[in-house]
């Protein structure tokens, strides 16, 4: 698995793994319930995504796969999590404070 940033507009957004490209941008393309959350979620007072704006997957890179790393073995370990290539990383600050770490 591989760390892949999403990405709207030139702001990566949150951080996730895949096995490749083609598949990180499978599941940003499907994945309904992480597009209603963005389309609600605010930084700064303004919506992360208008709903209509391409969300893009790439490669992290090596301080964004960092972030990644460091936040999800943290929430690995105090909520003992199976799998924690399934988390998700805000890159950014959301105004709602139970997005800060994952998803």
């Amino acid at each position: 698995m591989q760390t892949y940033v999403a990405e709207i507009d030139g702001r990566a957004i949150f951080a996730f793994r895949s096995i490749d490209v083609v598949r990180a941008q499978a599941w940003l393309d499907i994945h309904t319930v992480m597009r209603r959350r963005l389309e609600r979620i605010e930084s700064g007072g303004l919506r992360i995504w208008n709903g209509h704006a391409q969300i893009l997957a790439r490669k992290a890179n090596s301080a964004e796969a960092a972030a990644w790393s460091e936040l999800s073995d943290e929430v690995a370990e105090s909520d003992q999590i199976e799998e924690p290539d399934n988390i998700t990383v805000w890159l950014i600050t959301t105004d709602d404070s139970r997005d800060q770490i994952r998803l």
